[in-house]
């Protein structure tokens, strides 16, 4: 029975991952690092950890983690500066990486971007690029950074944008390559997720782009 921690349990990733985990019955205990409390606290498996993002240092486990999962991700509309969304898709991500680093934990999976680049032009994608580089810096026993299209499926707040692009990236799906570009249904990437966790042999870093979240690949 394994052990894991789930960062961003409320939102719409964070959510349909901690549903698979507690569904696969792998689970002895399902950490949950939120800014709120959930409608799983009172599961047996579940431990609840209440702290802001900027005080994920502050976090306290009692043993070694097996897995630690990032869903932490907000829009530039939501956070409503750069440096706002800097601090959630930057900042809060790489200090759960010094975290799991230094709890011990044996693998970190992570949700990045389609197209994550630090030289990128888009602020968005840039962000994505750095973050991905200050973990990679980090040397963690095993890391996976997952990048996928745009992610189709019921989200607290209507991101209008996105639902225009789910719509015509669905319409070009014929195209030659397009499992690069369909939309991930959050559900699938969830499901990507651990299921990359429990196929996980030794150490090492790897990047999951679309088609192998939507293939369901894990070799």
């Amino acid at each position: 029975m394994k052990t894991a921690l789930v960062a961003g349990a409320t939102g719409a990733t964070g959510s349909a991952l901690v549903n698979a985990l507690l569904t696969s019955g792998e689970y002895q205990a399902i950490h949950l690092l939120s800014r709120r409390t959930t409608h799983w606290r009172d599961r047996e498996s579940i431990r609840e950890h209440i702290l802001p993002l900027s005080r994920i240092a502050d976090l306290t486990v009692p043993y070694v983690v097996d897995e630690v999962y990032c869903c932490l991700g907000t829009t530039m509309k939501v956070a409503g500066s750069k440096e706002a969304f800097h601090a959630v898709d930057y900042e809060a991500v790489v200090a759960l990486g010094r975290w799991a680093k230094a709890q011990g934990a044996g693998q970190m999976h992570v949700v990045s971007s389609k197209g994550a680049k630090a030289g990128s032009r888009s602020f968005y994608l840039r962000t994505k690029g750095e973050m991905e580089q200050a973990l990679l810096a980090l040397d963690l026993p095993a890391l996976y950074l997952y990048q996928p299209s745009l992610l189709s499926g019921e989200r607290r707040e209507h991101r209008r944008g996105e639902r225009f692009g789910e719509l015509v990236l669905g319409a070009l799906s014929w195209l030659p390559g397009a499992d690069n570009w369909r939309p991930v249904p959050i559900e699938r990437l969830a499901l990507s997720m651990m299921e990359h966790a429990q196929s996980h042999q030794g150490k090492g870093r790897r990047w999951v782009d679309s088609a192998r979240i939507l293939r369901g690949t894990t070799e």
